[in-house]
Order: C-alpha cells, then structure tokens, then sequence
C-alpha cells in the first residue's frame, strides 16, 4: 500500500527521505512522550506501527500525481510482463546486494564476528 516502488521509478528519493525523516521524528516524540515503563507496552507497539503506516498512508494520498485509478476487464499480461519481471529483477538483485556482506565477512572470520556485525546492521539508527 506504501507504493514506495512507484516513487523509487520517477526517482523521488527526497520526498521518500523526507518523509521517512519526519514520521520517525513524530514516532519519537511520540515515543518519548508517552511510553513511560513497561506496562505501556501496546502504546508503544501502536506508535511504532502508526509511523510507518502513516507515511504509507501519505505515499498512498499523494498517488494522483503520477497516475489514475480506474477498474478494467480486458487485462494484457503480455503487455505488463516485462515491466514486471525487471521489478523482480531489481528487488532480488537488491536483496543479494545487501547479503553480500554478511556472506563475505563469514568467509573471512568466525560465526562470532558474523552475529556481531547482523545485529549492529539491524540496528535502525
């Protein structure tokens, strides 16, 4: 629903960042304004989720600019396969990229270093 794959084609990456950058500042305030120990557990599930849903949600708002909703029955796959399978291209050759990492530091060093090094990459800052 987020559609960040249509802002990543017409290459808006600083609406993207910008975005990104003010839901998580409000998801901290909110944060830190609220969730004062352990009992407040659920607010601090709801506030983690209502930032990134709040921005999919924006992302969704502001699909007018680039296209049209409309309902079809006559539907091509010939004409859409293409576009498609580059997408699935992109989004695996992505995925390796980031893996890669990983996978060359475990070549180079213990299984130690390796779960030292995927814990600290999956730290968001």
């Amino acid at each position: 629903m987020g559609c960040e794959w249509l802002y990543a084609i017409h290459e808006g990456y600083g609406y993207l960042a910008l975005r990104s950058i003010c839901f998580q500042v409000l998801s901290l305030i909110l944060l830190l304004t609220y969730v004062k120990d352990e009992s407040d557990l659920l607010l601090y599930a709801w506030t983690t989720v209502a930032g990134s849903a709040g921005a999919n949600l924006i992302n969704f708002l502001r699909l007018r600019k680039y296209c049209t909703w409309s309902l079809t029955w006559r539907f091509s796959w010939q004409q859409h396969l293409l576009p498609i399978l580059v997408l699935f291209a992109n989004s695996l050759v992505n995925l390796l990229y980031v893996s890669v990492d990983v996978a060359q530091l475990g070549v180079m060093t213990s299984d130690y270093y390796v779960g030292l090094y995927s814990v600290a990459s999956k730290v968001r800052p």
